[in-house]
């Protein structure tokens, strides 16, 4: 007569053993990103001075939002764009001769969305095409290297 094996496992048990672990992992890797605020790659954050140095975010001015009718570019219906702008500037100084200037910068934005098609500024690359034009548009009123970057808070094309 052979004897039961006195060893049986309850399978039960070890899913439970293997969950149990698994939710302490993660909960130890979300503790630790949250309270060592480790990145993982991404590159959110204060912009590079083109010379590696990391610099803290500047002052911002908020241009306000534009609601532009876009060039035609072959397309019979009248398009538009909405959009919300901010400048990132150098410096306390540059955001008030800004802010003083308003009506200026805000020609220049309208200037350069005025030539835009849907088309042109569709997608990652378009947009970034966008930001550069409305930079040099913008830096030929305020002072050199003083636009740090451009930012869209808000952007529909219809």
């Amino acid at each position: 007569m052979a004897l039961a094996s006195s060893k049986t496992v309850d399978f039960r048990n070890v899913i439970i053993l293997i969950a149990l672990v698994i939710l302490l992992a993660a909960g130890t890797a979300y503790s630790v990103y949250t309270y060592l605020g480790i990145s993982f790659g991404r590159t959110a954050g204060p912009s590079n001075d083109g010379y590696g140095r990391v610099l803290a975010p500047g002052p911002m001015v908020d241009l306000g939002t534009f609601t532009v009718n876009l060039a035609a570019g072959g397309s019979p219906s009248a398009r538009y764009v909405r959009t919300g702008i901010v400048l990132e500037v150098d410096s306390e100084e540059t955001k008030r001769w800004a802010e003083e200037r308003s009506p200026q910068l805000r020609d220049r934005v309208i200037g350069v969305l005025r030539q835009e098609t849907m088309e042109s500024i569709h997608g990652a690359e378009g947009m970034e095409r966008l930001r550069r034009r409305l930079r040099e548009a913008i830096s030929d009123v305020v002072p050199e290297n003083a636009v740090r970057d451009v930012y869209f808070i808000d952007l529909v094309v219809q």
